[in-house]
């Protein structure tokens, strides 16, 4: 099968990036794509360093038009779409940064990111509540694909949760501009490939809003860690690659990472156990 990711960049005028991100979506399916990544809150300009409440007004509900394009572009051409927008939840002033995962046409999960920060220009604590569950597997009938949203990229445990939970796909949506975080951005993405030997798939937006620039390098990973495809830089436009599911049981027989963990010695990872005393 075929993994793609898109690149964009975010206008002012959100029905023009949708229709941008729309025609990306399509192109990617005519090349053979299974699965498809948008990238986080991929129809609207993403957060600045200085909290705005008038930010609040890109907000919009789950059947807004960015899943609107997602859930249409999914069930024309039966394909699984992975969206991300910045959520207006049922209850007034309640918002979220949320992914939703569409199978032919059809919602089959919706993750709110649980990790936010409040650092390096992203005060994402200030317009977001965090999401309550971990991330959900999805079956889409040839795999099995989870997300976590950007940030949680620094947080191991997740992707660890999705390949425990059978997904031999991760799904990353970001908005990264931060410079130094580009030095690490990709060898993260390729040990989340490596240690959970899975497929990683990275969409990230491209340009300058505000006083970002977001430096794209939107990819899709082997489970050895191998970059398989990238986006051209500066620019919309896909990151696609034809891969071999059959990698990840191969690889998880030969690294058995899974099989060799010892999780009741990881408790203090989950806050299960108390810090060691100092010995006498």
């Amino acid at each position: 099968m075929k993994l793609a990711a898109v690149q964009l960049k975010a206008g002012a005028d959100r029905s023009e990036t949708i229709s941008r991100a729309r025609a990306l979506v399509d192109d990617a399916a005519a090349q053979g794509a299974h699965i498809v990544l948008l990238p986080e809150m991929f129809a609207v300009p993403f957060v600045q360093p200085e909290p705005d409440p008038d930010y609040f007004a890109h907000a919009e509900g789950l059947d807004g038009p960015s899943n609107t394009m997602a859930a249409e572009a999914s069930r024309r051409h039966g394909i699984t779409v992975v969206s991300s927008v910045f959520e207006a939840s049922a209850v007034p002033g309640i918002y979220h940064n949320t992914a939703c995962t569409y199978v032919d046409g059809e919602r089959r999960s919706v993750y709110r990111k649980s990790h936010l920060p409040f650092s390096n220009g992203f005060p994402e604590k200030f317009y977001f509540r965090p999401g309550e569950t971990p991330p959900e597997v999805v079956d889409t009938g040839k795999t099995r694909v989870g997300t976590v949203i950007c940030y949680e990229r620094h947080f191991p445990e997740l992707s660890r949760t999705v390949a425990l939970d059978g997904g031999s796909v991760l799904c990353v949506p970001v908005a990264s501009a931060s410079a130094p975080m580009k030095e690490v951005f990709q060898l993260e993405l390729r040990a989340h490939a490596v240690f959970n030997s899975m497929f990683v798939v990275c969409a990230n937006r491209h340009g300058i809003e505000g006083v970002k620039e977001y430096f794209g390098l939107s990819a899709v990973y082997g489970p050895n860690g191998e970059v398989l495809a990238t986006a051209p830089d500066d620019a919309d436009g896909l990151a696609i690659a034809e891969v071999d599911l059959a990698q990840v049981d191969e690889i998880r027989r030969r690294r058995p990472f899974l099989r060799d963990r010892r999780p009741e010695l990881y408790g203090r990872v989950s806050g299960s156990q108390t810090a060691p005393t100092e010995r006498s």
